[in-house]
């Protein structure tokens, strides 16, 4: 019986049975090679992927959420211009000055004027909701140790910015506003009104002072008696 090579049939030639021979064995590596290449691919599929997945969530984030848009008029955590609670106030409207204010809530009793002394509580913001300070506790991520309180203000003086004051012009005792001023009707000087009372707080509004300003205002008193003549 005629024994079997093992790369084909005895006396094969060196361009036959051998040649396919090692053309079998010099085929298997690349069968080899292709599968590592097509596994290769699957962790950069993964990442691209998980980095779509990840610019998804962060555009859902970003972009304004109309249910959310309503917030309480005592809500003042929030950052950025809100939508006010009663609809039918006007969302916001611009002084002669070229402050943008927005009503948040209706006040009673009388209006403050010119010359007018008032007592207010604020929270201070750069435009885009970067907290600095707050006269009210709880808000935002102000230290416990960082005095807070109402603050008295002279209507009409050139001590406090000029912004501040036209925002606070014919609202009454109660009402509170949010308003965006301007730069150049800001802190001109580090000595105008009102200001923060730590180093680090002044610190943080002087760095921030060329920048169009956010404040939350709720005036909770007139001070008649205090009336500049």
């Amino acid at each position: 019986m005629e024994r079997l090579h093992p790369y084909g049939p005895r006396g094969a030639s060196a361009s036959g049975g051998t040649k396919a021979g090692h053309m079998a064995r010099s085929r298997a590596p690349h069968i080899c090679r292709a599968t590592v290449t097509r596994t290769s691919d699957a962790p950069a599929l993964h990442r691209r992927a998980l980095l779509t997945g990840t610019a998804a969530l962060a555009t859902s984030l970003l972009l304004p959420n109309p249910a959310a848009a309503k917030v309480a008029s005592g809500d003042w955590t929030s950052s950025g211009l809100a939508a006010p609670e009663n609809d039918s106030l006007p969302r916001f409207f611009k002084t002669v000055s070229g402050v943008k204010v927005q009503e948040l809530s209706p006040g009673s009793g009388p209006a403050a004027q010119g010359g007018d002394a008032v007592l207010i509580d604020y929270v201070l913001r750069r435009s885009n909701g970067y907290f600095i300070y707050s006269t009210i506790e709880g808000v935002s991520f102000q230290p416990k140790d960082v005095p807070i309180g109402p603050v008295k203000l002279q209507l009409g003086s050139d001590q406090v910015i000029q912004g501040l004051q036209d925002a606070l012009i014919g609202m009454q005792q109660g009402s509170k506003r949010r308003i965006l001023v301007p730069p150049q009707l800001g802190y001109l000087s580090t000595a105008l009104q009102p200001q923060p009372p730590t180093f680090a707080t002044k610190r943080q509004l002087a760095n921030h002072s060329s920048e169009p300003l956010l404040f939350e205002i709720q005036l909770l008193r007139v001070l008649l008696e205090s009336k500049l003549t």
